[in-house]
């Protein structure tokens, strides 16, 4: 049965949501790309750049339309990567399946659908700056921790910033993304925390670009019009592709 989100909240109310979750199942599992959309696997690199700096760019993959994805999907990632979420900067992603995957944007699925493997794309940028610097200091890989930016090695006191590995690191293959142990959520810093949007700024300057700020030579524009009563059917259709409004 496909339940949209409104039938959903409806049935809740009047079921007190035993029986709302149990329909609800099967658009969940839709929701789920490793068990329905055979996704192609995530370009690593091409989420992630760290600047020597230590700024971190780190791209969103799906398109904002208010849902705020472009700030809670890189948040997946700044979580796995160990990084100090002052330090990273986002960018909207070009629509590229093959780096970035599905790039799918309704029905409240950006969560679900990325939840796992943007957090191991974090973990494994995470992963490779911890191999940088083990290789850089000639200790084994399990001797190194990281926190907030920063690769440590405990037994010597040593620590150097991402900033500093962000080229070799880089330069390193990806390990597989199914084979990376991720975070328990006792240790989260970045995901269940509220962080301001990162358009915020721009949205309420009105310097942000939205898809009705888009214009065209010769663009026609479309009008929704709704039925004002439930069950109501198409009486007559009206076509003029020469009228504009005002």
């Amino acid at each position: 049965m496909n339940l949209d989100r409104r039938s959903f909240l409806k049935i809740s109310a009047i079921a007190g949501g035993g029986i709302a979750l149990g329909l609800y199942e099967s658009p969940f599992g839709l929701a789920q790309a490793s068990q329905r959309f055979a996704p192609p696997p995530l370009e690593t690199r091409a989420f992630v750049r760290i600047a020597p700096d230590g700024t971190v760019t780190i791209i969103a993959k799906n398109m904002e339309a208010g849902q705020g994805v472009k700030t809670h999907l890189p948040m997946l990632i700044a979580e796995e990567l160990d990084i100090d979420w002052k330090d990273v900067k986002v960018e909207q992603a070009d629509g590229d399946a093959k780096l970035y995957g599905f790039q799918f944007l309704g029905g409240s699925t950006a969560t679900p659908m990325n939840w796992d493997p943007l957090r191991r794309v974090g973990a494994a940028w995470r992963q490779m700056l911890v191999t940088a610097a083990a290789t850089a200091w000639g200790v084994p890989a399990t001797e190194c921790t990281t926190k907030a930016g920063r690769v440590l090695h405990a037994a010597s006191g040593r620590s150097v910033g991402y900033g500093e590995l962000g080229a070799k690191a880089a330069a390193l293959a990806p390990p597989a993304l199914d084979s990376l142990k991720l975070k328990n959520a006792a240790g989260y810093t970045i995901i269940g925390t509220s962080r301001r949007g990162v358009d915020n700024h721009a949205i309420v300057t009105g310097e942000a670009k939205f898809g009705i700020d888009v214009q065209l030579p010769g663009m026609l524009h479309a009008v929704l019009h709704k039925c004002p009563v439930f069950g109501g059917k198409v009486n007559n259709l009206y076509n003029d592709t020469q009228s504009r409004w005002p």
